[in-house]
């Protein structure tokens, strides 16, 4: 009865869209109210401009030309776009997945501190995007990693957070991508990381040992 409960919650957050974006898993990501995240929007890109969206974090690596046609639509509609070519997997180091990171939460801290508002995302906005959002609430919410972790990431798809991923990918998330939030999340937690004050040096040196850390 607990797993199809779960699987309820996990089911429907995904097809939840936050107010005034039907883009899938869109959501509100902390207190301010000038930081939303997602999936790619493809088609439903018109959606940004009305709502109010000043800026798109290209949180991913082009695969096939989308991302370049990405960027023109944002063009069209005076949308600010910032392409960061963050891989889902096989990073060519982790000290560039690390900077890479700095440079999105530099950019999200820098346009909800302006009034702006962000829209971040990777390909399904779930894991990169996950990743993004975790460390974004621990900078601006003060939540701790095992908060984080339940409360945003897990619930919205994060590696086996989501029941329908594949074991293939959720074994290459758990071998990187989360082995390289908890290293992330450690110098937040220290202080050592504050919102909008992160420099790319502190990436120097990253340690990232394997975890257990699991959704489910």
């Amino acid at each position: 009865m607990k797993t199809f409960l779960f699987t309820l919650i996990l089911l429907s957050s995904y097809c939840f869209a936050e107010d005034g974006l039907t883009v899938p898993n869109s959501f509100k990501v902390g207190r301010s109210g000038h930081v939303y995240r997602g999936r790619e929007p493809k088609k439903l890109i018109s959606e940004f401009r009305p709502f109010g969206i000043t800026d798109v974090i290209i949180f991913k690596n082009d695969v096939k030309g989308e991302v370049v046609e990405e960027i023109a639509g944002l063009t069209d509609l005076g949308i600010k776009s910032h392409h960061i070519p963050f891989r889902w997997k096989e990073y060519s180091s982790m000290i560039e997945a690390c900077e890479q990171t700095v440079e999105a939460l530099n950019i999200i801290a820098k346009v909800s501190a302006t009034n702006g508002k962000v829209f971040f995302h990777c390909t399904a906005g779930e894991d990169r995007t996950g990743m993004l959002a975790g460390l974004f609430r621990m900078l601006e919410d003060n939540l701790t990693r095992e908060e984080t972790f339940s409360q945003e990431m897990c619930p919205r798809g994060f590696s086996d957070g989501n029941v329908k991923k594949p074991g293939m990918v959720t074994g290459a998330i758990q071998k990187e991508l989360t082995p390289l939030f908890i290293a992330l999340s450690a110098k937040v937690a220290s202080g050592e990381w504050r919102l909008g004050k992160i420099s790319k040096k502190s990436c120097q040196g990253l340690t990232v040992a394997p975890t257990t850390l699991k959704c489910r």
